[in-house]
This record gives C-alpha cells, structure tokens and sequence, in this order.
C-alpha cells in the first residue's frame, strides 16, 4: 500500500522579481511628485477621472529616504484605502510599508495564520500598488500625458 504525502513547501519570496517590482514603482511615483518641492506634512491631491482620487502626502523624509501616506478616497461611495510607501532615493526603489489600514507588513507571513494573509500578501500588495500607480499616469487629469513604460528584467 503506497500512501501519498503532500509536503507543504514554504513560501520563499522571489528577490529579483520584488527587487524590479520596486524600482518600477520608484520610476512610477518619482514621474507622479516632484520630488524636492513637498515638505514633511504637505501633500497633493490627483483627480482621477471617474475613480477615487489620489491624495499624497509626504510623512518623513531624511538623505536618502522619504515617506508617503497614499489614500485613495472617494466621497460618491464610501471608500478609504491607507498606504504608506517608503522611497530609497540611492537604491531607486519604493515598496509599501503598511496597506489597507493595518501595520507593518512582515516580509512574509506564515502559513496558515490567524489573520487570513496570503504568504505573499507584501509583493501582493506592491504589485497593486504598481497597477494603481499606472492608471494614476494614464489618468490621472494633472499628468495626463504621461504613459507609464514598463521595464523588464532578465
């Protein structure tokens, strides 16, 4: 009698892949704020067409680092999306902090757990940020003729 055994494999994040994922969304969002104009605690809003707007606002800032709360807020429906993404200007990345109004974001969350994470739920997280920022560029009214172009790694 042979008896199957599944062995679960832990999830192991692919580097490369979150490493090209966040420079992406560090060309995306540098293209959406001037990066020397905003002082700690300023801020903007981007209209975007028929969607909720864009709201930033610059939380720390230091050297080589700077900090953004995105909201995402819309007053026709009741919707309210938290992030923080932090800006590594000397290794030209940008990778969310906390999302979806909950705390800091473990790299990986064990599996199964109490909270109902995904393993990835971080990449997961980076990746939406990154389609968010490419519809922000496409159409969002103030930078409306910029087109987001996509970068691949090898």
């Amino acid at each position: 009698m042979i008896m199957s055994s599944r062995v679960k494999r832990k999830y192991v994040p692919d580097l490369k892949e979150f490493m090209a994922l966040c420079a992406s969304n560090y060309a995306k969002l540098a293209r959406l704020i001037n990066l020397a104009e905003l002082e700690v605690g300023q801020g903007f809003a981007l209209p975007v067409e028929k969607q909720p707007d864009l709201q930033l606002c610059l939380k720390q800032k230091s050297q080589h680092t700077a900090t953004y709360e995105l909201k995402q807020e819309s007053s026709q429906i009741s919707l309210q999306r938290n992030y923080l993404v932090r800006m590594y200007h000397d290794a030209k990345v940008a990778e969310v902090l906390s999302g979806l109004n909950k705390g800091m974001l473990p790299p990986v969350y064990p599996y199964p757990n109490n909270k109902m994470k995904q393993p990835d739920e971080k990449i997961q997280l980076n990746r939406f940020l990154s389609e968010w920022l490419n519809f922000c560029l496409e159409f969002g009214q103030p930078h409306s003729f910029n087109r987001t172009q996509l970068v691949f790694f090898d």
